[in-house]
């Protein structure tokens, strides 16, 4: 497996990534029969959450380790993208809820 460092080509993956957990969010609560205004709400927070989670913003411990997630993205086999650090999805996550609930 080889890695290749792209910041530009990972901060587009990550925005698109980020898009679609948010999106994925929104579709289960939608299932539940919530209004929609909770439903933007909890798809927000929710996807805040995991994006800090995933970026290691809101680091956890294991044993009295600190893990660190790393995500990585690929697009042909054997190759994995990388931006030289942790992610920044909890970044794009208020920018992609307005898009995905239309403002």
């Amino acid at each position: 497996m080889k890695f290749q460092q792209d910041e530009n080509q990972y901060d587009e993956w990550q925005a698109y990534f980020s898009y679609e957990l948010l999106r994925a969010i929104k579709e289960r609560l939608e299932q539940a029969a919530l209004p929609s205004q909770q439903v933007r709400e909890l798809t927000t927070a929710i996807g805040f959450d995991l994006a800090c989670l995933i970026d290691a913003s809101a680091p956890f411990e294991v044993e009295g380790t600190t893990i660190t997630p790393v995500l990585t993205f690929s697009a042909e086999p054997d190759l994995l993208l990388h931006q030289g650090a942790p992610s920044d999805l909890h970044e794009y996550v208020h920018g992609n809820a307005d898009e995905l609930f239309g403002d």
